[in-house]
C-alpha cells in the first residue's frame, strides 16, 4: 500500500504547541505503520510556513490531490482536520474527492471519514476549526483597531521607520530621502515622476532596496505616518476583495510616534494630489495589444504603450516604450521606442509566415514529443512499481543485517545458514527487478495520459490563432493574446523572436464554467467547437513544464524550466526566429 502523510504549519507559534512537522511526521508515521504494518510505501507532503484559511498557495496540497487523482495512494494520513483546512467548505470538498476516489481519509485525532459516525463527527470538528479561526481573526481585527485608535502601529514597513518593540523610530538617512520627497513636491513642484527619476539617479532606494516608481512615491506622499498619524483598517477583507474593498470609516488618529514631516507641509501635499486628479481613470483602450508581451531590448522589462505629438489630422502616432522608463523615469532605462503599427503586423507576419512553412512545424513537432518523452507523467510509474520497489529496498536491508550479524559473531546465523538465507534474498531481489522490467516494458507499449503531438495538431493552433484575431474583439483577442505569447524580442525595425504557447496535453474533463463567455459566443455565431488554442486562456504560466526555441533554422536545445508537480495539463512554448 501508498499511504500519504500531510503535513502543515502555519507559524512558529505551532512549532511550540506541539505542531512542528518533525511532530507530525513522526506522529503520522508511527500511526500508519500501525495501521497498515510495516510492509508500505509512504509519501509525505509538506506545506511550510502556509496558513490553512484557503487551499491556495499549498504547492504539496495540490500534489497530493493529483496523486489521489491519478490512483497513487491508498489512504491519508493527517495529524488533524485544522491541518487540512480550516475553511469548512474546502475541508469538506477536499475530503469528499478523496472519498469519491476510493482513497481512505483519517485524522490521527478525530477519527476516519466514510462511516456516518466518522461523517458527522468530522463534519462538526470541520465546523469547530472553521469558527475557532474566525473567531481568532475577530479578535486580533479587534486588539488591532484598539490599538490604532490609541496611536499604536500595527506593524509593516515604511520608509524611515523601522519597528523597535511595537513602537516606529525614526531612521535619519531614509527620513531625509522622505523629506526631499515632499520637499520636491511640494515647493519645487515636481510630479511624481519627476521625483522617482531624480530619486533614482542619486542612487536612494526604497525600504525593500528597489529603485523608486511612481507608485511608490505617491504610496509616500499619501501616507500621514509620515506627519506622526497612524491610518488603519483602510481595506476590510483584502483576500477576496482586494482593493474593491475600501472601508469608508478607516481609523486614523494621532500617533505616539515622532512625525517626519510637518503637518502643514503634508496637508499641503494632500491638497496637491487632489488638484491633480483628472478623475478618470486609466483604462486599456484595446489599441495596444502588445503590451506586457513586447519586452524592452535594454533591459528586459514590459513595455507600455505611449502616444506621440499630434498629427495636422488629430491622430497621434502609438509606440510600444519601456516599462520601466515610464514609470521610474531615464536614469533607469531609456525610452527605447517600437513603432506600435510596425511592431504589431511583423509579429502576424511572422506567425503567418509559420503557419505555412513546413520545416517549422516539423521541428516544432519533434522538439515537443522529445520533451514529452522525457516527462515523468510520460512513463509515470505504477503503483504495483512502487511496491516492489519498497520491497525490494526492505531486502537490502535485510541483506545488510544479516552481513552485520555474521561480522559482529552474535550468533543468530551460523555461515552456512547465513549464505542460504543470502542466495534466497538475491533470487527474490532479482525476481522483482525483473517484475519491475516487465511492468515498465509494458507500461512504455501501452497508451499513456500524454500523447504524442502531430504537425497538424500544432498547424491547428497557429491557424484558429490567425482566425480569431479577425473575428474577436480588441480586448477579448487581447486575452488570448496574453495567453499565446510570453513575450516578443524587438527593437526598432527588427523582431526578434516570438515565445508563442502551444497545448501539448489537454485535460480529460473540461468544464464549460472555465471557458470565456466570448469564446463560447464565437462557437455558437460561427457554429465552431471550442478552439484549441482559446484553452490556454484557463491557465496560468506556472502550468508550463518546458521552454523551447524554434528559429525557422538551426534549432537551438530545449531548455527544462520547471521539474514535475505541476498541473496535469501540459504546454509548451515555441520561440520562432527571423
Amino acid at each position: 500500500m501508498i499511504i500519504g502523510i500531510y503535513m502543515r504549519v502555519s507559524t512558529g507559534k505551532q512549532v511550540e504547541h506541539g505542531f512542528s512537522l518533525d511532530a507530525q511526521k513522526e506522529e503520522g508515521t508511527q500511526f500508519a505503520y500501525r495501521l497498515f504494518g510495516e510492509n508500505i510505501t509512504i509519501e509525505y507532503y509538506v506545506d511550510e510556513g502556509i496558513s490553512a484559511k484557503s487551499t491556495k498557495g499549498r504547492t504539496d496540497l495540490k500534489r497530493m490531490m493529483k496523486d489521489v487523482a491519478t490512483k497513487n495512494l491508498d489512504a491519508i494520513i493527517t495529524y488533524k482536520v485544522s491541518r487540512l483546512s480550516r475553511s469548512l467548505s474546502d475541508s469538506l470538498k477536499l475530503v469528499e474527492e478523496i472519498h469519491k476516489e476510493k482513497v481512505r481519509f483519517i485524522s490521527i485525532k478525530e477519527g476516519e471519514y466514510g462511516t456516518p459516525h466518522g461523517n458527522l463527527q468530522f463534519n462538526i470538528l470541520a465546523s469547530v476549526a472553521q469558527y475557532q479561526r474566525e473567531e481568532l481573526a475577530e479578535n486580533v481585527q479587534f486588539g488591532m483597531s484598539q490599538r490604532a485608535r490609541e496611536g499604536k502601529w500595527n506593524g509593516g514597513q515604511v520608509l524611515g521607520y523601522k519597528t523597535v518593540e511595537k513602537e516606529l523610530v525614526v531612521i535619519p538617512e531614509e527620513a531625509e530621502t522622505v523629506k526631499l520627497i515632499f520637499d520636491k513636491y511640494v515647493n519645487e513642484s515636481w510630479g511624481t515622476k519627476k521625483i522617482a527619476n531624480y530619486l533614482n539617479s542619486i542612487g536612494k532606494r526604497t525600504k525593500k532596496g528597489k529603485t523608486f516608481a511612481v507608485v511608490s512615491v505617491s504610496t509616500i506622499l499619501d501616507n500621514p505616518v509620515y506627519k506622526g498619524y497612524v491610518r488603519f483598517n483602510q481595506v476590510i477583507n483584502w483576500e477576496t476583495n482586494r482593493r474593491k474593498g475600501k472601508n469608508p470609516d478607516y481609523i486614523i488618529a494621532k500617533g505616539i510616534h515622532e512625525p517626519i514631516i510637518d503637518e502643514k507641509t503634508w496637508d499641503k501635499a494632500a491638497d496637491l494630489i487632489e488638484k491633480r486628479r483628472t478623475g478618470t481613470p486609466r483604462q486599456y483602450s484595446g489599441t495596444f495589444p502588445l503590451t506586457s508581451i513586447a519586452k524592452c531590448p535594454e533591459c528586459g522589462s514590459y513595455m507600455t504603450s505611449m502616444y506621440g505629438a499630434k498629427r495636422k489630422d488629430g491622430t497621434k502616432k502609438r509606440y510600444y516604450a519601456c516599462g520601466q522608463y515610464h514609470n521610474k523615469g531615464r536614469s533607469v532605462c531609456n525610452p527605447n521606442l517600437i513603432d506600435a503599427d510596425w511592431l504589431e503586423k511583423a509579429v502576424f507576419e511572422r506567425l503567418t509566415q509559420a503557419l505555412q512553412t513546413d520545416s517549422i512545424i516539423e521541428k516544432i513537432t519533434q522538439q515537443m514529443n522529445n520533451l514529452i518523452e522525457q516527462h515523468p507523467k510520460y512513463t509515470e510509474q505504477s503503483k504495483e512499481i512502487k511496491i516492489l520497489q519498497t520491497q525490494i529496498k526492505n531486502l537490502e536491508a535485510a541483506k545488510k543485517r544479516i552481513q552485520n550479524s555474521v561480522e559482529m559473531g552474535t550468533g543468530i546465523y551460523t555461515e552456512d545458514e547465513a549464505v542460504e538465507r543470502m542466495n534466497e534474498i538475491r533470487t527474490e531481489i532479482n525476481e522483482l527487478k525483473n517484475r519491475i522490467f516487465a511492468l515498465t516494458e509494458h507500461q512504455l507499449k501501452k497508451d499513456t495520459s500524454i500523447k504524442s503531438v502531430t504537425p497538424e495538431f500544432i498547424r491547428q493552433q497557429l491557424q484558429e490563432f490567425l482566425d480569431l484575431s479577425t473575428y474577436l474583439e480588441p480586448l477579448e483577442f487581447r486575452q488570448l493574446l496574453v495567453a499565446s505569447i510570453e513575450k516578443i524580442e524587438a527593437k526598432k525595425k527588427t523582431l526578434k523572436k516570438i515565445h508563442f504557447s502551444f497545448i501539448a496535453h489537454l485535460p480529460h474533463e473540461e468544464s464549460s464554467d472555465s471557458i470565456p463567455s466570448f469564446i463560447k459566443r464565437y462557437s455558437i455565431r460561427y457554429n465552431k467547437p471550442t478552439p484549441l488554442i482559446a484553452k490556454g486562456l484557463y491557465f496560468t504560466p506556472n502550468h508550463y513544464l518546458f521552454m523551447i526555441r524554434f528559429p525557422p533554422i538551426n534549432p537551438e536545445p530545449p531548455i527544462h524550466l520547471l521539474q514535475q508537480h505541476q498541473s496535469h495539463q501540459l504546454m509548451r512554448k515555441g520561440h520562432f526566429g527571423k
